[in-house]
């Protein structure tokens, strides 16, 4: 759900950093505003609040300085206008793996691409015929690391190797892991090793405001 009018809203940003150690972006998420601060349950709503938050109360330079936002972004959202209040040059939208991969989602990620956005692919764990068409189109593919085998990793890193997008490693906590992804050529890095999540604090604007 949205931050109360006029209360207090949190965002959780997690660093995404390059392979040789700088910030490239972060990853941007919609927190709860009760005590525990956990994630809302409704994706849709959640992506919302943080377009919402960031466009009109933090203001997306002061929130991510030179560097991209990375915002999740499902099926409803995906057909959203809302999204056209992003600023382009700035946010990678991240399509996450509960999106079916039908002809409607690869026109209007064509359409975003072409507009200026770039796109990423979130949690893959193999790649299949179905997935095709958005791989022509990303710019970042998103692998979880723990979730796959050390071999798997090694077949996926080969079999986007030819194409021309970053990949980028996932929840990736100790050395050893970034170790062998830097080996297997993944260019950006997000996981505890690097960084936790930190969270930004703020007032929401009232809907007169």
């Amino acid at each position: 759900q949205m931050a109360d009018p006029g209360g207090e809203f949190f965002i959780g940003r997690q660093a995404i950093e390059d392979a040789r150690g700088c910030l490239y972006g972060d990853e941007l998420r919609y927190l709860d505003s009760g005590e525990n601060r956990g994630r809302v349950a409704d994706p849709l709503a959640a992506t919302a609040a943080v377009i919402g938050n960031l466009v009109h109360n933090f203001g997306v330079e002061a929130a991510l300085g030179p560097h991209a936002g990375f915002v999740n972004v499902d099926a409803a959202m995906l057909a959203s206008d809302m999204i056209e209040l992003l600023p382009r040059d700035k946010i990678v939208l991240e399509l996450l793996e509960t999106i079916a991969v039908t002809e409607a989602v690869v026109e209007r990620c064509r359409a975003l691409r072409l507009a200026g956005f770039r796109l990423a692919l979130d949690d893959v764990v193999c790649i299949d015929s179905g997935l095709a068409p958005l791989l022509d189109l990303v710019d970042v593919v998103k692998i979880e690391v723990p979730a796959v085998s050390a071999a798997r990793l090694a077949q996926l890193s080969a079999s986007l190797a030819p194409r021309r997008v970053s990949l980028l490693a996932e929840k990736v906590d100790t050395a050893e892991q970034v170790g062998r992804c830097r080996e297997l050529g993944f260019d950006l890095f997000q996981g505890y090793y690097f960084a936790r999540p930190t969270i930004i604090e703020g007032k929401a604007l009232g809907h007169s405001e």
